[in-house]
């Protein structure tokens, strides 16, 4: 409810007579609103992560799991954005652990994506691991942060993002690294759509 119809809008009644549960039984579950919305968001982000472990189960090495990784975080982008807007907006103590936790795991995940294409040989050695990660994580946190999609169009946004993403990645490609992106780049990011469109 929160994700589809925004955190400002979603009332604790609504959410009691969503569950059929009375009111006071999801206070004494959650307490307020703000841990409640905290919960919901991070279940929301824990499932996200999920779906980019199953989706890219089917890889064929560690180059094309983060390309569908990061297939999966511009996708949904524009939902990211507007729930980080609103959070920010409205409960701003939740916007901030969120923030933390979610900074975090971003950046352990990139790290593990990185050391596993730095690994299998497809980035270059010479690259500064520690510049990549903060490059692509500052790349992924723009993404998912935009403000801009309530002014644009999301699919022309969410399709300029991905170009940019795999032009840089494909910089620090050796030449089997290079091989991945050109064989994967069409069935990953050549008809890209955003979330909202599906």
């Amino acid at each position: 409810m929160f994700v589809t119809q925004g955190v400002k809008a979603v009332r604790m009644d609504d959410i009691a007579q969503e569950l059929s549960i009375s009111k006071r039984t999801l206070y004494e579950l959650f307490g307020d609103k703000e841990e409640l919305l905290y919960q919901s968001i991070l279940h929301f982000l824990v499932k996200g992560q999920q779906r980019r472990v199953e989706n890219s189960q089917s890889a064929e090495n560690s180059l094309e799991v983060m390309l569908i990784c990061l297939r999966d975080m511009i996708v949904y982008a524009p939902i990211s954005g507007r729930i980080r807007a609103n959070l920010k907006r409205f409960y701003p103590k939740v916007f901030e652990r969120l923030e933390g936790d979610t900074k975090a795991n971003s950046k352990e995940d990139l790290r593990r994506w990185v050391k596993g294409c730095v690994a299998s040989g497809y980035f270059t050695v010479t690259a500064d691991s520690d510049l990549v990660i903060r490059v692509l994580q500052d790349s992924v946190h723009g993404i998912v942060h935009m403000d801009l999609y309530d002014k644009m169009d999301s699919v022309h946004v969410v399709s300029r993002i991905a170009y940019a993403l795999v032009i840089f990645i494909r910089g620090l490609c050796t030449q089997s690294g290079i091989e991945v992106i050109d064989r994967c780049f069409d069935k990953y990011f050549g008809n890209i759509t955003s979330i909202d469109t599906l």
